[in-house]
């Protein structure tokens, strides 16, 4: 919406920058950094700013900073601010940041000592005017509202919300220009402005409908009607008269800048992409508008060889001659969809030589020369499935799936930079080749075809080989160069055994049970969709009843007001819309009434229906199998996760999980056999923390919870209740997570001071776990990180940070990272183990999922008590620990049955 008495009339868009600091910092949650550098108001501007040029549009523009703000207003009145604290401690390393966004988004930052970024903006706004511009202020500060008029409109972002005379006077009955003499009315207690007493908002209308404005009324106050209000003014004439002034824009400052100079200029992308990699933005970095500037080279810049657009077989062969010679090849397939089923369109190949290849296998394009994909094969083949020559590139995963399905094996992967970024900084959201490229090359990749990225555009295979051959060639040539380096910084910190015993060999793994998937019975879940169906509505019928009127149970806005209106439930949290109905809040307000726990309990059924049983039969394949994708390089801890479906979130404790896992069944002649650590977290505690208490307990083979509570409440194991078993659980499996008094509270809901006792009587009895938690986490502030038994590391900059929540985090982190990430590589070596084991006997059966802890195979019926057997041997002998490594093994025609 162009604010203009013109429609032609230029438009000089003007960014409140300060205020948008504090409301990003205050709209997004504590972030850092993997190093540690507090980065969430700076994401928070760049959004903002982002969103502004995208939705505005401007031709001209500006940012208007406060700079030793209070100065010029405490000459009136020496009281103005003076209350305010200083800034919190993790947003000032923040402001040099942001300026430096500003910088490379090339927007010019305006400022003047002893004033507000407000009297800034408000000379520009009356210069631009009478240079016939127009002006929109991008704001959410009603005090913007004075300068309000025909040619001067404000827009708040974050409620996309456009202001200008006509809103005003509908939304508070007053003129723009009345503004500062509403302001100067009711005070501003923020700023430590006094209001006139007893005026509030509505009486200030009500006075400025009547006299104009605050002079009008000083002048005529024997008119005003009430005595009290009179009473009042009269009193606090002066205070009223020092408001009016502290509360108006200066509209005259020496800002030594012309209107015309704000031209808007052109984002200098290859500078934004660089910073907004270093602080970790990764998702700006593609959101950045196209329209920028053209890119300037970065320095040092490695140069990219022309890629070899191979179309003969003689050039195949010559290629692979080379890579046999050198004992390398690093490869990036060309393909769109799921790897497991994606054809091969083409191959990006990097020699160790420097050399680069496109080799194109499927592009449909009339008149382009291709290597047939046979032909390929037969010379290629051979090499690829050789271990002797290290493969490399980036996701090697996705490269065997997407080879296999052409009929090759890949074998070798010794390169993956994906895997080697993530064990060298697990805690980094991503790791994708165009941000390491950037960040470690100074090198901005070619861009691949818009059909990869998401956007509408033409099929892979739609494009000429010429188009896409510098993309993929660069990609190849890319992780040639990044892994040298890589795995240098791996064996400087003693992970690169890490990477090549444990991560690399566990690709085909992977790739194998991707490929493989598990079958699923979709009238099964047909059926259990039928049931939840009935019990969802017979929820929302409850609910009804308990409100006292039928509404959307999934409308926040309506849930808002029958809650907060209709029940008149204490609002415990605002977010951006209104009062929260988020989990947390519905939980306690759950003591208080039952409708917030009846919502609460049809979520999560309406949630896994939404989940499970309205997506999962959308996604069997042809095979009519399930086929999720595992990643290695997600989590912070070494987990694998995994995704399309993710099959790690079924719950497994509940009667709907518990029909759920029903519908995975085995084909006709075959079991699943499923292989189950117990307790694994709680045992590798009693190991690292070398309780003797814990240790007697599994040694013993003891129900782990019953002991607990016997421990903490002074009673024979024998006499335990159920409800001292439930605390203990609850107690065992959180103290690995630095449960504290408030969170065991809440989760059992008892006081604070009960919890805080439960604890302390926990670590009297269990003082080696005691003992680890402070040595843990004393010991990552010293060397900045956190280990496993077998080395993986995580970094925890978080543990020095001056916010106290990030902090506590960070603390939290430490002490489960070691327990975690110990147990994230217990099963993967057990996935090695297993499966080199039934190679090795040369069984029919196959590694199907792993979920947390769980391995679940697919066996023939003859091999089925072999499996047993042979995983429970496997599982429970990759470590040696102080106890027991107890591996629980069932089998059925369903992953219920087996489980």
């Amino acid at each position: 919406m162009v604010p203009s008495s013109s429609a032609s009339a230029p438009v000089l868009t003007l960014i409140d920058a300060s205020g948008f600091i504090f409301r990003a910092y205050h709209a997004i949650p504590p972030l850092s950094t993997s190093k540690g550098v507090p980065t969430n108001a700076a994401l928070g501007f760049a959004r903002m700013v982002l969103k502004t040029l995208k939705d505005l549009k401007p031709t001209h523009i500006a940012l208007a900073f406060d700079k030793d703000s209070r100065a010029e207003r405490q000459k009136i009145d020496p009281n103005y601010k003076a209350h305010r604290e200083g800034p919190p401690e993790d947003l000032v390393p923040q402001f040099e940041l942001i300026r430096r966004v500003a910088d490379v988004l090339n927007l010019p930052i305006l400022e003047m000592p002893g004033w507000e970024a407000d009297d800034v903006i408000g000379t520009l706004a009356t210069r631009a005017k009478a240079e016939g511009f127009c002006v929109q202020v991008v704001t959410g500060d009603k005090d913007f509202i004075q300068i309000v008029d025909q040619d001067v409109r404000l827009f708040d972002p974050m409620k996309d919300v456009h202001t200008g005379p006509d809103e005003v006077k509908a939304r508070l009955g007053i003129e723009p220009k009345q503004m500062r003499d509403y302001l100067a009315l009711i005070g501003d207690a923020v700023d430590n402005i006094p209001k006139v007493p007893g005026i509030g908002p509505k009486t200030a209308v009500e006075l400025l409908q009547q006299f104009g404005d605050v002079n009008g009324l000083l002048a005529r106050l024997d008119e005003v009607k009430k005595p009290k209000i009179r009473e009042a003014l009269s009193t606090h004439r002066e205070g009223l008269l020092k408001a009016w002034q502290l509360v108006a824009f200066k509209t005259d400052l020496e800002l030594k800048v012309t209107i015309p100079e704000l031209a808007r200029r052109p984002i200098d992308t290859a500078r934004a992409k660089q910073l907004f990699t270093e602080l970790e933005f990764y998702r700006l970095v593609n959101e950045l508008p196209e329209d920028t500037a053209a890119p300037k080279p970065v320095e040092p810049a490695v140069p990219m060889a022309p890629a070899q657009l191979v179309t003969t077989e003689q050039e195949l062969q010559a290629l692979a001659d080379a890579a046999r010679k050198d004992g390398a090849l690093f490869l990036v397939p060309a393909y769109e969809g799921m790897p497991f089923t994606a054809p091969l369109v083409g191959l990006g190949l990097a020699l160790a030589d420097g050399r680069t290849a496109y080799v194109p296998l499927r592009h449909q394009v009339l008149g382009s020369t291709q290597v047939a994909p046979a032909r390929f094969s037969a010379v290629m083949g051979e090499l690829l499935a050789d271990p002797q020559v290290k493969k490399g590139g980036h996701d090697l995963k996705a490269l065997s799936l997407v080879l296999s399905n052409a009929g090759m094996t890949l074998k070798g992967a010794h390169d993956d930079v994906e895997l080697l970024s993530y064990l060298l900084n697990p805690s980094r959201r991503e790791h994708a080749l165009t941000d390491l490229s950037r960040e470690r090359l100074n090198t901005e990749l070619a861009a691949l075809p818009a059909v990869t990225e998401g956007k509408k555009g033409r099929a892979l295979a739609d494009h000429n080989p010429e188009e896409i051959s510098t993309a993929y060639a660069s990609r190849a040539d890319a992780a040639r160069k990044l892994a040298p380096k890589l795995w240098e910084d791996l064996e400087g910190v003693a992970l690169a055994k890490l990477a090549r015993e444990l991560e690399l060999p566990l690709l085909p793994v992977l790739a194998q049970m991707e490929r493989r998937g598990v079958k699923l019975d979709t009238a099964v879940l047909q059926t259990i969709s039928t049931k939840v169906d009935a019990e969802c509505e017979g929820k929302i019928q409850n609910i009804h009843k308990l409100a006292g009127r039928e509404f959307n149970v999934g409308s926040n806005p309506q849930l808002t007001q029958v809650l907060y209106t209709d029940l008149g439930l204490p609002v415990l949290k605002r977010g951006k819309t209104g009062p929260s109905t988020d989990q947390e809040v519905l939980e306690k307000l759950a003591e208080q009434h039952p409708l917030p726990g009846a919502i609460l309990e049809y979520r999560s059924l309406s949630k896994l229906k939404s989940t499970y049983l309205d997506t999962l039969p959308t996604l069997v394949a042809r095979d009519g199998r399930i086929h999720t994708t595992y990643h290695q390089a997600a989590t912070a801890t070494g987990r694998l996760s995994s995704s399309d479906p993710n099959l790690q979130n079924i719950p497994v404790r509940t009667e709907l999980g518990r029909e759920i896992r029903r519908a995975f069944v085995a084909e006709p002649g075959h079991q699943l056999v499923s292989a189950d650590y117990s307790q694994v977290e709680l045992r590798l505690l009693a190991h690292i923390a070398e309780d003797p208490v814990l240790i007697d307990a599994f040694e013993r083979d003891e129900d782990i919870h019953s002991r607990t509570a016997a421990e903490i409440f002074g009673v024979t194991p024998d006499k335990v209740d159920r409800d001292q078993r439930r605390v203990a659980k609850t107690v065992n499996f959180g103290i690995a997570y630095g449960l504290s008094p408030h969170g065991l509270s809440t989760r059992l809901s008892i006081p604070v001071e009960e919890a805080r006792d439960i604890i302390e009587r926990y670590f009297t009895r269990y003082a080696g776990i005691r003992r680890y938690l402070e040595e843990t986490v004393e010991r990552a502030r010293k060397t900045g990180y956190v280990e496993t038994m077998f080395g993986r590391r995580r970094l925890m900059a978080d543990l020095h940070a001056k916010n106290r929540q990030i902090a506590q985090a960070a603390e939290r982190a430490a002490i489960n990272m070691p327990i975690q990430g110990t147990a994230a590589d217990l099963i993967k070596k057990a996935m090695l183990e297993v499966d080199e084991a039934l190679t090795r006997q040369k069984l029919r059966t196959v590694m199907l999922l792993q979920v947390h802890d769980e391995l679940l195979f697919e066996a023939p019926d003859e091999e089925v008590e072999t499996v047993k057997e042979l995983a429970r041997r496997c599982m429970s002998s990759v470590a040696t620990l102080k106890v027991p490594l107890k591996v629980d093994v069932g089998a059925g025609k369903t992953w219920a049955d087996a489980h």
